[in-house]
């Protein structure tokens, strides 16, 4: 069982045009909406690969009940906290042509006010000890009004309480925060930059460097060059994308829900690694942010 922390949900919307006119107007041939944000993509990867996950999750507004029947929809097992900030929304605008491309505009969280983050957290409490996962996965950014040292030692709880292990996909300072505890570090080689704070020449040399510095293991993603992990000690290479495709939002989320399922069903890292790369490229051949081909 893998439990999901979704922070920062969203409504994800993808619209598919023949050209975005910039400073005109743009009519959308095709509009695809899904519950989202990271950690809800992720999720929903886990279970269409027949993992079992859960999810605990902030919505707020019309925005954040159209997510919670979305949820329903699909069948996504969750524990969901009524806020009062309005559920973000996030877009992805792919364009037709030889070279298609995808403009995404992600809205920032709603921050949290006074005695939401206390129920956010019973939440997970709950819900750690009704599941008890074998895998905590926080993934995507946290709002402001959680302090981040709090999420931490929250995390730690769940964790010593479940025996699970912590898997973070995260940037910024909730990454800087939370990478020391993390059994796991999911990250581009970007976010492994800003992390480490100097730029490695490639994915492995930035594994190396974070399970010397935070002694986790890690899986850094480098776009079209593939990937590289650290699991266990052990090396691994993800080759390059087979395919580019046209929906390339939420790949990262998929990989990282597909890896996740993979190895809480027992696989090795190299199949885990593999059912991964896999998960993103499906997710880039169709439309909608956590949908597999």
């Amino acid at each position: 069982m893998i439990l999901f922390l979704a922070a920062s949900p969203s409504l994800d919307l993808t619209y598919e045009v023949d050209r975005l006119e910039r400073g005109g107007v743009t009519r959308p041939r095709r509009v695809t909406a899904v519950p989202g944000g990271k950690a809800l993509n992720a999720a929903r990867v886990a279970m269409a690969l027949g993992g079992a996950a859960r999810l605990v999750a902030p919505l707020g507004g019309a925005t954040g009940r159209r997510v919670a029947a979305l949820l329903a929809e699909e069948g996504v097992g969750a524990r969901l906290v009524e806020v009062s900030g309005e559920t973000r929304s996030c877009l992805a605008i792919v364009e037709d042509g030889d070279r298609p491309t995808s403009t995404d505009l992600y809205e920032a969280s709603a921050p949290f006010v006074e005695g939401e983050w206390r129920a956010l957290a019973e939440a997970i409490r709950a819900e750690g000890a009704d599941a008890a996962p074998r895998w905590l996965a926080l993934s995507g950014s946290v709002p402001a009004g959680i302090q981040l040292d709090e999420l931490g030692e929250l995390l730690r709880e769940v964790r010593a309480a479940s025996g699970a292990r912590l898997a973070v996909d995260s940037s910024g300072a909730p990454l800087a925060a939370l990478a020391g505890i993390a059994d796991l570090v999911k990250v581009n080689l970007g976010e492994a930059a800003e992390l480490l704070g100097a730029a490695p020449p490639d994915a492995a040399a930035a594994c190396a460097a974070l399970a010397e510095r935070f002694g986790t293991d890690s899986v850094v993603t480098d776009g079209v060059r593939g990937a590289a992990a650290l699991l266990g000690g052990v090396g691994f290479a993800v080759a390059a994308p087979r395919a580019a495709g046209r929906f390339p939002a939420g790949s990262g989320d998929a990989f990282f829900g597909a890896l996740l399922a993979a190895l809480d069903a027992g696989h090795g890292p190299g199949a885990a690694l593999e059912a991964a790369r896999d998960a993103a490229e499906r997710n880039a051949a169709v439309p909608g942010q956590g949908r597999l081909a």
